[in-house]
């Protein structure tokens, strides 16, 4: 999800829609891909991140409030693109996955 969200204020902050509707797009496809994955196997258990998740609902929630305020500035959305990248790198490095029995 934060992907998508990076992808669209990528999509506010350059005025192009190339690149972000592609990432965007590959990343919908990749939860599409997991989602049918999920309930064709049906796997025991999967991995989730509760940190992680928790964050990209405050992406989303941030991007729906800078998306009605038309941001004036450019700072608007490249901070969200920069926290982004070091939240993914931190959950990268600082493992609180955890097993989901389902």
């Amino acid at each position: 999800m934060i992907v998508v969200i990076v992808s669209l204020f990528l999509m506010a902050y350059t005025k192009s829609m190339l690149l972000p509707v592609i990432c965007g797009s590959l990343a919908i496809l990749f939860f599409i891909g997991y989602s049918l994955w999920l309930w064709i196997k049906k796997p025991k258990s999967i991995i989730i991140n509760n940190w992680l998740s928790n964050l990209s609902g405050s992406f989303t929630i941030y991007y729906l409030i800078i998306n009605a305020m038309d941001a004036p500035n450019q700072w608007w959305y490249i901070t969200p693109i920069v926290f982004a990248v070091i939240l993914l790198f931190i959950s990268l490095v600082n493992n609180q996955d955890e097993k989901f029995d389902i």
